[in-house]
């Protein structure tokens, strides 16, 4: 491993995915034959950036889990870890931070429903990482914003200024951790890792990617992946 140090990336699989019904939770669904969290695991696999992985999952699922990943990877040689999440995707996230081996320097945190990572888009996380400290994805917005009052649009909300953000995130690992040991103490719950920096006024640098990094959540989602794939075009 080059001066990057230590990497450990965390990938998140925990979730019950009812916003996708079907027999399988969303995580385990497949993409073009092939489950969608393999095709989100397996850029970090092959990156020669991340030195370990964990992968939380729900607690019912670590052994399917494992086996999906013996199936797809048989001939892995990078140490990976499956654990049980937590009851919300901060309280997985946390608890493997405190997993993460003894001198981990550097952490990155992807959704396990998001399939389409491109190791380029891996390269300039962590070239960027090593100088901010904390890096995230992001893409600008097409959309008219607009805040609502009940059943009322009542102002438009200018997107010059707003930005859209995926995962992986990337952050020194102790910076992370210690925003985690924050927000817990303080009661906090954030939509994303770096909500939980940026409520102790830490910067978070974004870094404008590609916007066919999507998360699988629901039928319309799953739609466009398998279109993406039918395509050719990721």
């Amino acid at each position: 491993m080059d001066s990057l140090g230590f990497c450990t990336a965390i990938i998140t699989a925990a979730g019950s995915g009812t916003r996708l019904p079907g027999l399988l939770k969303k995580q385990y669904r497949e993409l073009g034959g092939i489950p969608i969290l393999i095709r989100s695991i397996e850029p970090f696999i092959t990156s020669e950036k991340i030195d370990n992985l964990i992968i939380t999952a729900p607690e019912d699922d670590l052994e399917h889990t494992e086996a999906l990943i013996g199936q797809y990877f048989e001939d892995i040689d990078k140490p990976y870890l499956v654990i049980p999440g937590g009851m919300e995707r901060q309280d997985s996230v946390f608890g493997a931070l405190q997993s993460c081996p003894e001198g981990t320097q550097f952490v990155a945190v992807h959704d396990g429903v998001r399939p389409f990572v491109s190791q380029e888009l891996l390269d300039e996380l962590f070239s960027l990482v090593q100088r901010e400290k904390a890096v995230i994805p992001a893409a600008k917005l097409k959309h008219t914003i607009k805040h609502v009052d009940g059943d009322y649009a009542v102002q438009t909300i200018p997107r010059q200024q707003l930005i859209q953000v995926f995962t992986p995130q990337v952050f020194s690992y102790e910076l992370l951790l210690n925003a985690y040991l924050e927000a817990y103490a303080a009661g906090f719950t954030g939509t994303d890792d770096a909500s939980l920096l940026e409520r102790l006024g830490i910067k978070v640098r974004y870094l404008l990617s590609s916007e066919f990094n999507l998360k699988v959540t629901d039928e319309a989602d799953l739609f466009f992946a398998s279109q993406l794939i039918n395509k050719n075009m990721i």
